[in-house]
Formats: C-alpha cells, structure tokens, sequence
C-alpha cells in the first residue's frame, strides 16, 4: 500500500496495532455503491464540499461548517422568537424547533435531530443559523 501497489492487497483490508504489533488480514468485498472505495472519491480530502454524517441510530445529522466561527449570543437572541428551549453556554447553543432540535457548536459544526436525511438537516441549518 505504500509503495503505491493496491493490487497487491487482493481485496483485502489490514489493519495494524502498531502498539501490540498485532496485524490481521480481513477478505473485504468492495461495496459498488460506496464513494471511497469503489467510485474513488474522495470529496471530503480535496475539501470540495462539506462533509455531513448521519449518526447511526440517533435519528440524527451531523453537519460540519467549520469555515466560520458563529456569534452564539446574538444567534440565540434571533433564535428566542421563533424557536423553543433555547440555550446557550459559551461552547454552544441548542434549540427546539419542534420536530427537530438543534446543538450548534461556535465553530460552526451542528447536530440535527429529528432527521435521518442530510438535504433537510442542511435545509434547517441554512434557515435557522444561516448559509
């Protein structure tokens, strides 16, 4: 792998803990649906888009904006007329507005819960912290 010869891994995915010196060979088969392995992109490396991951089992997105700082005081101001529940610290800031709730964090990343589906999160976190 790091002399650039994939081929030469058969299918197979290793895995090294390099504090034990335990390695192990696993036969994976290649997901065709899958962006990284199969299609070869890597969106998230070349930094074209913001990545988003849907939280396995908490009915939950999480988006990651972390080209911009946000202003939690004045944002939870605006927010107190139209949301439920709002909170704030100096690390972040979580609303209801029902059926979702929203934890935005200063740096931008937020989790939406309520949704399984990335478009809607990033529908809400556009209408409510702003795109």
């Amino acid at each position: 792998l790091l002399a650039g010869r994939t081929e030469a891994l058969h299918g197979r995915l290793l895995s090294c803990d390099v504090w034990s010196g335990h390695l192990q060979s696993i036969r994976v088969p290649r997901n065709p649906q899958c962006r990284a392995c199969a299609k070869r992109d890597f969106t998230y490396l070349e930094g074209e888009s913001q990545p988003h991951i849907t939280m396995c089992g908490r009915d939950s997105v999480q988006i990651h904006e972390r080209s911009r700082a946000l202003d939690l005081s004045a944002l939870a101001a605006r927010l107190r007329n139209i949301a439920d529940d709002v909170r704030q610290n100096d690390f972040l800031l979580r609303f209801r507005i029902a059926p979702y709730e929203m934890t935005v964090f200063a740096d931008g990343r937020a989790i939406l819960k309520g949704t399984k589906d990335p478009s809607t999160a990033r529908s809400l976190y556009a209408r409510y912290i702003g795109a």
